[in-house]
């Protein structure tokens, strides 16, 4: 017996019908897994902005503070010039705040104790210290804010815990700490 080989011819143009068409899963799964490593990154981007937006409300909010303590010796030069808005001595003094008024002195102190209220309740372990200081970009906060009292400029100094690790940190690359001079 002979066996014969018979060969069916396709008409011109006809497509053999055996090819696979669509996707495979194997290229939907690396689709998936492209897709995934994109999100995180673009996750990564939006916690980063996060953080950095954060630090710079807080970087505002210091700075208003400071202008704040500013408003307030310029509005008592005679404390000012004179040495008495001393961080040591803040006070209250209900008198401040009434028609009765108060002393220069008293003035003063009261502005250091609503002023310090303010910036704990603002910032992060925040801090604040006045002083006449010829190079007030100093300090590590308020126990060692490194005021030299030379010149007629007065340093109003702010530390707080920018990355609220715990830790006020003064590194080259981490200065959590702001700083403006005033001359009345």
């Amino acid at each position: 017996m002979n066996k014969r080989n018979y060969i069916t011819a396709l008409p011109a143009g006809a497509a053999v019908r055996n090819r696979q068409s669509g996707f495979t899963l194997i290229e939907v799964l690396v689709s998936v897994i492209i897709l995934s490593i994109g999100l995180v990154g673009v996750a990564g981007l939006q916690a980063i902005s996060l953080k950095n937006n954060q630090s710079a409300f807080m970087r505002s909010q210091a700075t208003a503070l400071a202008y704040d303590m500013a408003d307030r010796m310029r509005s008592n030069v005679l404390s000012g010039n004179t040495g008495l808005y001393d961080p040591t001595a803040a006070a209250t003094t209900s008198g401040c705040t009434s028609t009765s008024g108060c002393s220069a002195q008293q003035m003063a102190e009261n502005d250091l104790a609503e002023w310090n209220a303010a910036i704990t309740t603002y910032l992060p372990m925040g801090q604040g210290y006045v002083c006449v200081d010829s190079t007030p970009d100093d300090g590590t906060g308020f126990g060692d804010p490194q005021c030299d009292g030379n010149g007629t400029s007065l340093a109003v100094k702010i530390w707080w815990d920018d990355d609220r690790d715990g830790v006020i940190n003064m590194t080259s690359t981490n200065t959590e700490r702001l700083a403006i001079t005033v001359q009345l």
